[in-house]
């Protein structure tokens, strides 16, 4: 297996986990869907990065400033605004 496939499960694993641990935290306030929705975007929007050590972490933080700032019966409180530390836009 070469070095970046290996990187890029790690990668992969730690997404998932990050998921799974979002989709707790948030359970009963958001469905598992929104959580995996959100989660992919924002490793989309990651997906240029020239480093990804440190994506699954950026992506974990950023899904919870989302999940954080919408509510349980509304849209999202003007997601347009919401960019990350690099400061692009999140979702």
């Amino acid at each position: 297996m070469l070095a970046t496939q290996q990187k890029t499960i790690v990668e992969a694993h730690a997404i998932e986990h990050a998921t799974e641990r979002l989709i707790q935290r948030y359970a009963g306030r958001r469905d598992p869907e929104t959580v995996r929705r959100i989660v992919a975007r924002l490793v989309q929007r990651y997906s240029t990065a020239d480093v990804h050590a440190f994506v699954p972490v950026l992506v974990e933080r950023d899904a919870r400033r989302i999940l954080d700032a919408t509510t349980v019966d509304g849209p999202a409180a003007d997601q347009s605004s919401m960019t990350s530390a690099t400061g692009r836009r999140l979702v």
